[in-house]
């Protein structure tokens, strides 16, 4: 079976697209997406083309419907294929093949397709549809946790393998491979529940990243806030800790990050081999590196 949702975020304009199936690496040629362009899934009988073809479409200014129909129409093998996309305006078209193997369909939302093939249960779209609209939050987190209703409505008649993510923003003139979100995981015995985790750490890493930059960059406050929720994050880490020492330091705190610093030696000594190494690189309040401990 393979399930996938494509959708656009209803505040933020993100447009993304998850996918589960129970074969290797399925983030390698059915999700596609562009900034401020679309998204799109191409599964079934996979015809990776129909990914960068239809987004190129998009970009000339193509209604979702006329892309996709252009498309199926020069297509032999169009009754095996399922294929959604949806554009940066929020509009979107699926299609799905009388040829795909049941149980398969798919429906249609408010910026939104949700779709499967050799599926359990004829409920597994709708379901997913429902519950992409009944939650909230970033569209990454409302795409996993519709992937993870669906999954546990339909199952999966070959097993579970492989499960990808890819999430991007709303603005057209970033380059194409530029990614909010791209994760995925190609071999796994649960890659639905593996990818809500990766989602979440990639939450903590975003937090961590910004936070980095941000004590480069001279803005102490904000780094020691960010660099804090990173090391309080559920799946938060030794190296967030690290990095909130920097930020510590940075903010004045050379005393917490010392202490900070001492714990996670206990554990792993190249801590410290670290700390010494980026001490004197980190620029304090005062606008001067840090200095090398005694």
């Amino acid at each position: 079976m393979t399930l996938s949702m494509i959708a656009r975020h209803p505040d933020t304009g993100h447009l993304g697209a998850a996918v589960h199936t129970g074969y290797l690496a399925v983030g390698q040629k059915v999700p596609w997406v562009q900034p401020g362009v679309g998204a799109v899934v191409t599964q079934a009988i996979t015809e990776a083309s129909y990914g960068p073809r239809l987004l190129d479409l998009l970009r000339s200014g193509h209604h979702p419907e006329e892309a996709l129909a252009g498309l199926l129409e020069e297509d032999p093998l169009r009754e095996s294929r399922q294929v959604a996309l949806v554009d940066a305006a929020g509009r979107v078209a699926a299609h799905t093949g009388r040829d795909c193997i049941q149980s398969a369909g798919h429906v249609v939302g408010d910026a939104y397709v949700a779709l499967a093939n050799m599926a359990e249960t004829d409920s597994v779209w709708s379901v997913m549809g429902d519950a992409f609209g009944s939650v909230g939050g970033t569209l990454s987190q409302m795409l996993c946790s519709a992937l993870a209703d669906g999954h546990a409505a339909g199952g999966d008649l070959r097993g579970s393998s492989s499960a990808a993510i890819l999430v991007a923003g709303c603005d057209p003139s970033l380059p194409a491979w530029d990614r909010l979100v791209d994760l995925r995981v190609d071999d796994h015995a649960e890659p639905v529940a593996e990818l809500g985790r990766l989602v979440r750490l990639d939450t903590m890493y975003a937090l961590m990243g910004r936070g980095i930059n941000a004590i480069y960059e001279g803005h102490g406050a904000e780094a020691l806030s960010l660099l804090v929720a990173a090391a309080d994050h559920d799946l938060g880490d030794d190296q967030a800790r690290f990095w909130e020492a920097a930020a510590r330091l940075a903010h004045g705190d050379g005393e917490t990050a010392e202490t900070i610093i001492e714990a996670l030696t206990i554990t792993d000594r190249r801590w410290r081999v670290l700390w010494e190494r980026l001490r004197p690189t980190i620029p304090l309040s005062g606008g001067s590196p840090g200095q090398p401990t005694p």
